[in-house]
């Protein structure tokens, strides 16, 4: 059986997203949106597919598929069931590759081992449940009433939560919770306020306490994830659930320092920045062994969100799917999207492995940049295009 996992193919795509000016921080600049897809084909004719988001502010992202570039050839010729073993080798080049270019390899594996199963990848890694509430992760408004307007369209589609990104000043953030929560079509809605890491302590701690008021859900990323002292004395003066970003401690040994010390109610990470499925995997039965939740992010396209989703549904320790919105800056015409139902739920869909359907020729024909990794008479061959600029960013041959 290893024969037909034999990897002999590996293509990376570089996807522009809508760039519309769009922002989800009022620290964050007009971005470009990449969405970088993984595939991999095996000599069986199987094959597995990912993709991991980012954001950057003059140009679109060609760094993760570069980064998947120095870890191609290593996996030519490899078993693709073996995804410890080929993930564990992807973690000693850490110092030389990003955790998004080890997650979206990783990602790709396990949606090649449950396309071989025959099984949505939730049920194979062990199905607790078949859907999940949503909430809708909102972009940065000029003022509260553009706010409220987007949640009252949102509320027409279905959305019951809403996590507010806001404008990241303590008095004013404070005042935009209290306006969105006494309109009359908000009161019976819940709510989360995301401050992107901008708070001091002292501004911190005014925010919670007027939030604990309100019977918001939870406070996320109030300081940098690396501020566990300042997360500690913050949970220990409020009883609202407060929440790192999940951004930047994504390891399980920062992570279990984390939960040790009881910095947070909750912990956050996002598989396509953790280094995928594998860790995450284990970072959610970490917290469930101190009954915590893990609250994973959910950016990009359907098929970089998807895998997040698969892990929710696979575990009971999570209590929301991030959505964000405006759905039509995320999705491709090409790529199956991720409804979200009249009740407020999002579910995978009942097909195996990641159960996103991509059309291929039309990704490959919207693609900005492509990397091709493949062996021909023994000799691995690397061909890159960097089709924005017009030209061949080289190729190259490794022997093996």
């Amino acid at each position: 059986m290893e024969n037909e996992f034999q990897i002999d193919r590996v293509r990376v795509y570089g996807l522009r997203g809508s760039d519309s000016g769009l922002s989800w921080s009022a620290r964050m600049p007009t971005i470009h949106t990449t969405n970088t897809v993984v595939r991999i084909d095996t000599s069986g004719g199987l094959s597995g597919a990912s993709s991991v988001f980012s954001c950057t502010q003059f140009d679109n992202d060609r760094g993760i598929a570069e980064m998947c570039r120095l870890l191609l050839p290593g996996l030519i010729g490899r078993a693709g069931m073996h995804r410890e073993e080929i993930w564990s080798w992807m973690q000693d080049r850490r110092l030389s590759v990003t955790p998004a270019a080890v997650a979206a390899i990783d990602i790709a594996l396990w949606d090649l081992v449950a396309n071989r199963a025959g099984l949505p990848l939730y049920q194979m890694l062990g199905g607790a449940r078949r859907r999940i509430p949503a909430y809708a992760s909102t972009q940065v408004f000029d003022d509260a009433q553009a706010y409220i307007d987007h949640i009252a369209e949102l509320r027409q589609k279905g959305f019951r939560t809403f996590k507010l990104h806001c404008w990241c000043d303590p008095d004013r953030d404070i005042e935009l919770a209290r306006t969105i929560r006494s309109d009359s079509g908000s009161r019976d809605l819940r709510f989360m306020l995301d401050a992107e890491s901008a708070y001091s302590h002292k501004d911190a701690l005014k925010v919670a306490r007027a939030l604990q008021e309100m019977g918001f859900l939870w406070l996320e990323a109030p300081f940098p994830d690396h501020d566990l002292v300042g997360y500690a004395e913050l949970r220990n003066k409020v009883d609202l659930p407060i929440l790192p970003g999940g951004n930047t401690i994504i390891d399980l040994p920062h992570i279990a320092q984390g939960i040790h010390q009881r910095c947070w109610d909750g912990v956050r990470v996002d598989a396509a920045i953790a280094g995928g499925v594998t860790p995450v995997r284990k970072v959610m039965g970490l917290a469930e062994a101190y009954g915590m939740n893990v609250e994973l992010q959910s950016w990009g396209c359907s098929l970089s969100r998807a895998a997040n989703l698969h892990l929710m549904l696979a575990h009971m320790n999570c209590g929301f799917y991030e959505y964000p919105v405006p759905a039509e800056h995320f999705d491709y015409p090409f790529m199956d999207s991720i409804p979200i139902d009249k009740d407020g739920h999002v579910a995978a869909a009942d097909r195996p492995g990641l159960g996103v359907d991509v059309d291929w020729s039309e990704l490959e024909r919207n693609a900005f940049y492509v990397i091709d990794c493949y062996s021909r008479g023994g000799i691995t061959e690397i061909e890159v295009e960097d089709r924005a600029r017009g030209t061949e960013a080289g190729g190259s041959s490794v022997s093996r």
